[in-house]
């Protein structure tokens, strides 16, 4: 039974390509946004200083962390010796279902392809209005300004960050967890991870608002990322070596030259070989609400991006996580 941890990944990928999220009433992610939206309205001092805002982003996230990362970890650790004194047979099986469970909720690749393909849907119908809105869901911009090209490829880019974000990252820091303290580790770090990542979303934008107070879950989220967006690039490398539609040796020029520059340590590493691969230019000027942002492109291909691009984008995005939980149960492998 000691190689079944092996399995943990594949499991939690299948629960998902099964299930895919839990409803909202059900789903933990959920109950964390709540209470960061709760402890950001109830009392996030905006009239106070600046390090007063920096401190108490600080005091949020450790209470969210309290909450969401370590209970899990300490409701295990009774468990694991509740089994072990009166069901040792059974600890194996108990392990693996919860670690399975716990990485299960920490990884979403169905929901973040469902969302793209619901662009999508609307891109084939020509219903730039509902496509614009479909976006909206899964990337901050305003959507409102762009046409189909700019729509396809805000897609193909979160496809990108998001496949790493919700998938690849998460099934690293398994990995990892496991190798360095056991179930407990790879209980621990993807919940950590989720956690950071969700709020770093909902708290590290770049206004007046949440500059301070979001710095702290911003830089830790660029730090849990650093490692797996590098890994990233790679295993999708790998993906557009099997995919014949991909330009692999332009995904490789492209991606290494353009995996820096972008205002994100870690999102051009997934972004760039897509741009390369797709022979396409993606990031560049963006409007957040009426907010204008010059940032750079990457790549130097087309910005005309059409239908067949995002569909080769989405092969990438599948063919890339398969790479990673092959690369991860390998790596299981040799440390358990």
């Amino acid at each position: 039974m000691e190689n079944i941890v092996l399995f943990i990944p594949i499991t939690a990928y299948i629960l998902d390509a099964i299930f895919g999220e839990p409803a909202a009433k059900f789903h933990p992610v959920c109950w964390l946004g709540n209470t960061a939206l709760f402890l950001e309205q109830k009392n996030l001092p905006s009239q106070q200083s600046h390090s007063r805002q920096f401190l108490y982003g600080i005091a949020c996230t450790s209470i969210l962390i309290l909450f969401f990362a370590i209970l899990p970890l300490l409701a295990f650790c009774v468990l694991k010796k509740y089994c072990l004194y009166y069901f040792v047979d059974f600890y194996d099986f108990f392990a693996f279902l919860f670690a399975s469970i716990m990485l299960y909720l920490c990884v979403a690749p169905k929901s973040l392809v469902q969302h793209v393909e619901a662009v999508q849907k609307e891109l084939m119908q020509n219903n730039i209005p509902q496509a614009q809105i479909k976006l909206s869901y899964i990337v901050g911009r305003n959507t409102k300004k762009m046409d189909e090209h700019g729509i396809i490829r805000a897609s193909i880019e979160s496809l990108a960050e998001n496949s790493l974000d919700s998938a690849i990252a998460s099934f690293f820091w398994f990995s990892l967890g496991y190798w360095l303290f056991s179930h407990e580790g790879a209980i621990f770090f993807p919940l950590l991870h989720r956690i950071i990542n969700t709020l770093d979303a909902m708290w590290g934008k770049k206004n007046e608002k949440y500059f301070y107070f979001g710095k702290f879950p911003a830089r830790f989220d660029d730090m849990l990322n650093y490692l797996p967006a590098r890994l990233c690039f790679y295993f999708i490398l790998l993906a557009c070596l099997c995919i014949k539609e991909c330009n692999y040796k332009n995904a490789y020029v492209i991606g290494k030259k353009y995996r820096s520059k972008h205002a994100s340590p870690n999102s051009a590493w997934a972004e760039a070989p897509y741009a390369g691969a797709l022979n396409l230019k993606l990031a560049g000027p963006v409007y957040y609400g009426d907010f204008f942002c010059d940032y750079p492109y990457l790549g130097e291909g087309s910005l005309d991006a059409a239908q067949t691009h995002l569909e080769t984008a989405l092969k990438i995005c599948h063919a890339s996580i398969f790479i990673c939980l092959v690369f991860c149960t390998v790596f299981l492998f040799l440390v358990n």
